[in-house]
């Protein structure tokens, strides 16, 4: 049976993935307008289509609704607010999309009673919002750059890591900025054309006008029902920070202390990690992964205490056999200090990059030593 840790981190990336997927589909079909209205319409079917599905529509709120829920549980499981700002950012972002989301997903229900209402092309949505709802437009823009810049730092944090970067990543960085930049660039060209169009084309103008008046009246009943969730998913989001910071203030009482290899020593509370105890103390330690037990870079070698250290976990466990740890290495995000204290070996040098995690053998510990520290 696979270990729960390994399960959640598992259901956390394919939840993110479902995510970028949707969103890439989306900003795809932005871009389509630097080309024209009719490629946009025509390219809709592929791209957006299959998320109007019923399968579509129940994989996406699946989707949502498990990066959400392990999302809250990653911040009610926090044992420290000290984090990269790469994290901090991640960590609002995250906090940002499922209430922006639930507006997106307020606007398509919408646009989807449009749909059956008349014969709809993309591009009379596009004049429904530059000319009438301007505002909701910029909404629907705004959840959808926000998801994708959250999940591409998430994808960049996770791909980094593979050995097989050094091949794709040169196609995966421009991609990930090019992506959003023709969205916006292909929205504003399409809104371009639409409000050209509403200019000299009075009988597609009232078309259009006919059929806002019963969208108006739906609105106003969505909002409700989704104003009824964001109170709900507000209720969740303090019900994890509180319980975050329950834990921090109950472990205040019970001070650890770590020591390292140049003497240096830190103290935190009982059950923070020994990374999370280095970061809180401005010890230098490496963490490319940022804590999450992937890269192997914050690994240490016990000299004393380890049995004040938590047990292995399996994703160290799996690290560790990964980067051809000797006996007693830990992997410092990991081993959480239970006990009074712990004196640690760090294995690598604090400016450690990726390529430490990728390739493990060229940053070993007899090797560390060669690498002088940058100038500053």
């Amino acid at each position: 049976m696979m270990p729960i840790k390994t399960v959640l981190r598992n259901l956390r990336l394919a939840s993110g993935l479902v995510l970028m997927l949707f969103v890439i589909g989306h900003l795809s079909n932005l871009a389509l307008g630097l080309h024209s209205l009719s490629a946009m319409g025509a390219w809709r079917v592929l791209l957006l289509d299959p998320w109007r599905t019923p399968v579509g529509s129940g994989l996406l709120v699946l989707a949502a609704a498990v990066h959400t829920a392990l999302g809250l549980y990653a911040i009610a499981t926090r044992r420290s607010l000290s984090m990269s700002r790469t994290d901090a950012v991640q960590l609002v972002l995250g906090l940002l999309t499922p209430p922006m989301l639930i507006t997106h997903v307020v606007a398509t229900n919408i646009a989807g009673e449009f749909d059956r209402n008349f014969n709809f092309v993309y591009g009379q949505m596009l004049a429904v919002y530059w000319s009438f709802a301007p505002k909701y437009a910029f909404q629907q823009l705004f959840v959808v750059m926000l998801v994708w810049i959250h999940g591409a730092l998430g994808l960049y944090s996770w791909l980094v890591l593979l050995p097989s970067w050094k091949r794709f990543g040169g196609v995966v960085l421009p991609v990930l900025f090019a992506v959003p930049i023709l969205a916006l660039l292909g929205f504003a060209e399409g809104g371009r054309a639409v409000l050209d169009r509403l200019e000299t084309d009075p009988a597609w103008k009232a078309l259009i006008i006919d059929h806002l008046r019963p969208i108006a009246a739906m609105v106003a009943e969505m909002d409700a029902g989704k104003d009824r969730v964001l109170v709900v998913y507000a209720c969740l989001v303090a019900l994890a920070v509180g319980v975050m910071l329950a834990r921090m203030l109950r472990d205040r009482a019970r001070p650890v202390q770590v020591g390292y290899d140049d003497g240096q020593t830190a103290q935190g509370r009982r059950g923070l990690s020994v990374l999370e105890i280095s970061l809180a103390g401005d010890v230098a330690h490496a963490h490319v992964c940022s804590g999450r037990g992937r890269c192997g870079t914050c690994r240490v070698q016990v000299e004393q205490g380890a049995q004040s250290l938590s047990p292995l976990n399996d994703l160290e466990e799996t690290t560790l056999a990964r980067v051809h740890a000797p006996f007693g290495t830990r992997l410092a995000c990991q081993a959480r200090v239970l006990g009074p204290g712990v004196v640690v070996t760090r294995l690598l040098p604090a400016y450690a990059d990726a390529s430490a995690a990728r390739e493990p053998a060229s940053w070993g510990p007899d090797e560390s030593a060669q690498f002088p520290e940058p100038a500053p």
